[in-house]
């Protein structure tokens, strides 16, 4: 299941780098926009904070996958929640703006990929969490406490 989390991890990352395209050179204010520039009301710092929080568990993750230690897992999941909370943030302003008369950005965001990517998000801190409470683990393993991972991340690469 070690491995399965990073097919998640590209599912929600390509779902996250769609959307973020659609805010690409959107003016922070109307002052700021050139005729016809749609402007955006989502912070820049959560733009910002929310997919490197996402890159850097993806990189815990992957240092978990190397040398097995539990406590990178648990890392990785509390970085993702802390991401989460962020992207929640982004959701609530994105579907509350739509309700403003002034067009944004925003708006053009299609509500399925916010979706999508939501639920794929959701999947996967579940299934980081099953990890680190140790589920990955085949029935009649040695290694049955948390599983060994290393060995099939060393022949992912080579």
């Amino acid at each position: 299941m070690a491995q399965a989390v990073l097919g998640l991890w590209v599912v929600t990352a390509f779902g996250g780098a769609y959307m973020f395209s659609f805010t690409l050179g959107a003016a922070r204010s109307r002052a700021e926009a050139e005729p016809g520039q749609l402007t955006s009301k989502l912070p820049p710092l959560a733009l910002f904070v929310h997919p490197l929080f996402g890159l850097s568990a993806l990189l815990l993750w992957i240092a978990y996958l190397a040398a097995g230690q539990q406590s990178l897992a648990w890392t990785t999941l509390v970085v993702l929640v802390l991401g989460a909370a962020i992207g929640d943030i982004l959701v609530v302003r994105t579907l509350k703006g739509r309700k403003d008369a002034e067009p944004t950005v925003e708006d053009r965001i299609p509500t399925v990929a916010m979706a999508m990517h939501g639920i794929s998000a959701v999947a996967l801190i579940g299934a980081v969490l099953l990890v680190c409470l140790g589920v990955d683990s085949q029935a009649g393993d040695d290694d049955a406490d948390f599983g060994d991972t290393r060995a099939p991340l060393v022949e992912v690469l080579r």
